[in-house]
């Protein structure tokens, strides 16, 4: 596997790169055509994936992962099409996550500004018995 620029290239079978999933969103490119891409929190750094690959565009359409979620991503393996061209196969795994991410600080919830009214129905919802409802 090789990162370029802080994007992931997956050159040889058996590449694997795991993180968990910081973002998603879509890459346009020249033609028009647009292809699903994530940044993931790797051991080695931030990284963008960008899943021009046919397999592994349905891999992940397949497998829907979140903001959060931990993936990991394997070349599986390289079909030999007609006409010399060539399919790459993707093993894709999905944990999901709890939809926070653990590599920032998150900031303790805060009730200002919210009408004690609203809080106080909310909280009654929740059965919550401190002044945050989350």
């Amino acid at each position: 596997m090789k990162v370029g620029g802080d994007y992931i290239k997956f050159e040889n079978v058996g590449d694997t790169v795991t993180g968990q999933v910081l973002s998603i969103g879509a890459h346009k490119w020249e033609d028009g055509s647009v292809s699903p891409q994530l940044v993931l929190s790797t051991a080695e750094g931030e990284k963008t994936l960008t899943a021009g690959q046919v397999r592994l565009k349905a891999a992940l359409a397949e497998k829907r992962p979140n903001v959060g979620d931990t993936i990991t991503i394997t070349y599986a393996d390289l079909e030999k099409r007609a006409g010399g061209k060539t399919l790459k196969h993707f093993d894709v795994k999905v944990v999901p996550g709890d939809g926070f991410i653990t590599s920032a600080p998150v900031a303790p919830a805060s009730t200002a500004g919210v009408d004690p009214a609203v809080l106080a129905a909310l909280q009654a919802q929740l059965g919550a018995k401190s002044a945050t409802p989350f």
